[in-house]
Order: structure tokens, then C-alpha cells, then sequence
């Protein structure tokens, strides 16, 4: 998840377990650890970016580093907090909880954790929270707020922490229901089109869960399309469907980056290549999503979020990520922002209709 619901969510749980005896301060530590397992980004600047994908949510989201800083922590905290009559399992448990909900929200996404280190680099997502969502971490903010300004003994400043508690956990398990939901819908929708299929995925759209993205595959072609909660009978996004071009990968094959990138997609991988580049293939990670550009000559752009590109050079294998949402789709961000908030409602009509990527023959900028 983003760093502020990381960082609102260890707060919450300073609040529930240290609150009545810090206060505030309770709120600021839950912060820290909340926030601590998403430093290992700190190592970034001696990683290539596709190392960088193995090591993001490696062995600090693992569940034996959670352990490992329980007890650390747990005795840092308790030597500076003993005379505050708070016992060395109370704030134990307080570590456990700020950096395991950590570790656990972050499995609730598509981008997966590893949790196993460094028994298994298996990536664990379940698919149904967005990386980022207002509706989970708006009134955990406006909560933890409320509460700041409050005495820590008040019992309203301990209600609301627990309501606030009681919406995270009726808001999980909403998403879980729709989940399925999205599921059947999608079945029902290859089924009526004639469509059948080996595996399928279902994860919420940026932000909310109301809007679903679904995946399936075959033997050759990947299948992508959208539904909404809101959505009428009549109401059905296209299914678009392009081959997964993978037979471009066994050139590549001795490639350590690229097969980093193919772990990373966990199997929903589609490779393509252009026709003024022999030497280089791109690979997209399916299972994410993607955004509709307008480019400057009139063309709507469907772009994955992730896309890298390795290179067969005299000197070995080069890797680079071409195009990163964040960076250079920002100036369209907004835009698709509407469009999907246009969409969630049932608007189906020009949802998501342009031109992938990989069939516009023109090198990425």
C-alpha cells in the first residue's frame, strides 16, 4: 500500500494498544513501525531496477523479520518505557501488530509480498484492495485526527478508535464479497463469449473497489476486460483479447533481469517486440494495469504500468524500464482519473478503448 495508509494503519494500532498509556505518542511510534519495513528501499541506489523488484517487499515484509523485529523492538521499547508500567509483552505485541499489518495489507494488492523469505521468493497478493484507496484510508486520517486533539483517557478518543477499527475491517471484508462477485461476472462473461481459459485474476481498479479488472489466459492469448458493481445487464465492457508472445522469450532466456521481470509478473507476462528493434523485446506484467494516453497524433494509448525492455548487446543483456507511470504518464494521470470515476458508475461507452502499446509501431519515449 501507499506509504500513508502504512503509516495511518501503525498509527491506528500505537493507538488501540499503547494509547491509554502514551497518547500521542502511542499514534507517532505505531507511524514509525508502521512505516519501517518499506525502508528497505534505502538500498535502491546500489540495485538495478530489476533487482529492485526481487528486493521491495523481500525480507522486511517477511514474516521472520517480523518476528525478528518483534523482539528487538519490543526490548528497545520496554528499557525506555518500563517505569510507564508497560510490560515487555504489551509493547511486543504492539511491534508485532504495527509491523504485521504492514506485511499483511500489503498482500491484499496485485504488486505481492514475500513473505516466506528466505525460505521461498513466492509473492503472496490476494487482489483485492488498490494500492491506493481513499475509501480505506480517508477515515482512518480523519480518525487518527480527531483523536490527536482529544485527552488519551476520554472515552470518546477510545470509541472512535475502535470505529475506526470496525470500518477497516467491514471495508476488507466488502472488498472480499465484490471479489467474488467479480469473479462469477467474469466467468459468465467468457462464457458467453465463447471464451475458454486455464487461469483468470480479478483486482480492484485504482482507488476503489466498485470497479473490477479482470484477466484470464489461455495457451496463447491473455483476455482483459472491466466490470462495475454499478453495471446494468446490458452494460458489458469489450473483452480485449492479444496473444502473449511468448515465444520471443526463449532467446532471452539467459537473462537474469529478464527472468526477474517474469518472477515479478508471477506468470502473467506478455512479450512483445518492434519491428525497428530485432535485438530487444519488451515484457509487460498483465496482472497490473494500465492507463489510456492521448497521444499528440490523436492516438488513445492503452500503457501498462510495467514495462521494461532487455536488450541483446556485444557486451550481454542490457534492461530498462522505457516508461514509468509515475514519471512520464503523470501528466495524464488526472484525465484517467476522470475516466475512471466516469466509469464506476456504469458508464461503459469509450472506457478504455484505444491502442495497446505493443501494437503501435512506434519506439516508447
Amino acid at each position: 500500500m501507499d506509504s500513508i495508509t502504512q503509516a495511518t494503519l501503525g498509527a491506528l494500532c500505537g493507538e488501540v494498544i499503547l494509547g491509554r498509556k502514551l497518547g500521542n505518542k502511542a499514534v507517532l511510534w505505531g507511524a514509525l513501525f508502521g512505516t519501517l519495513p518499506d525502508l528497505d528501499i534505502i538500498a535502491y541506489p546500489f540495485l538495478s531496477f530489476a533487482e529492485q523488484l526481487m528486493w521491495h517487499r523481500g525480507f522486511s515484509h517477511s514474516i521472520l523479520m517480523t518476528f525478528i523485529a518483534t523482539f528487538f523492538f519490543g526490548w528497545l521499547m520496554h528499557r525506555k518505557y518500563a517505569e510507564s508500567g508497560l510490560s515487555f509483552k504489551r509493547l511486543s505485541f504492539f511491534i508485532f501488530l504495527a509491523w504485521g499489518t504492514h506485511i499483511l495489507i500489503d498482500c491484499f494488492n496485485t504488486y505481492g509480498t514475500q513473505i516466506m523469505e528466505p525460505f521461498s521468493h513466492d509473492r503472496f497478493s490476494i487482489n483485492n484492495i488498490s494500492i491506493m484507496d481513499p475509501f480505506f484510508t480517508v477515515p482512518l486520517i480523519i480518525g487518527l485526527i480527531a483523536m490527536a486533539f482529544m485527552n488519551r483517557l476520554s472515552p470518546k478518543r477510545i470509541k472512535i478508535g475502535w470505529i475506526v477499527t470496525g470500518w477497516l475491517c467491514v471495508y476488507f471484508s466488502l472488498s472480499l464479497i465484490v471479489k467474488y462477485v467479480a469473479g462469477n461476472e467474469f466467468e459468465q462473461r467468457l462464457a458467453d463469449n465463447n471464451i475458454t481459459y486455464n487461469k483468470m485474476m480479478t483486482a480492484p481498479s485504482f482507488g476503489n473497489i466498485f470497479l473490477w479488472r479482470m484477466v484470464a489466459r489461455d495457451d496463447e492469448h491473455f483476455y482483459v476486460s472491466y466490470w462495475s458493481i454499478f453495471d446494468g445487464k446490458s452494460d458489458t465492457d469489450k473483452i480485449n483479447k492479444f496473444k502473449q508472445g511468448h515465444e520471443l522469450d526463449e532467446q532471452f532466456k539467459d537473462s537474469e533481469d529478464f527472468q526477474t521481470m517474469i518472477w515479478f509478473a508471477q506468470g502473467w507476462h506478455k512479450t512483445y517486440q518492434l519491428p525497428n528493434e530485432p535485438n530487444s523485446i519488451y515484457i509487460v506484467a498483465v496482472n497490473m494495469s494500465e492507463i489510456g494516453i492521448e497521444r499528440d497524433d490523436g492516438v488513445t494509448e492503452l500503457r501498462p504500468a510495467f514495462v521494461w525492455k532487455v536488450t541483446n548487446t556485444d557486451n550481454g543483456y542490457e534492461a530498462e524500464r522505457p516508461f514509468k507511470l509515475s514519471k512520464d504518464g503523470g501528466s495524464h494521470i488526472w484525465k484517467a482519473l476522470g475516466s475512471l470515476i466516469d466509469r464506476i458508475p456504469g458508464e461503459t461507452d469509450e472506457w478504455m478503448s484505444g491502442t495497446w502499446t505493443w501494437d503501435l509501431e512506434e519506439k516508447h519515449q
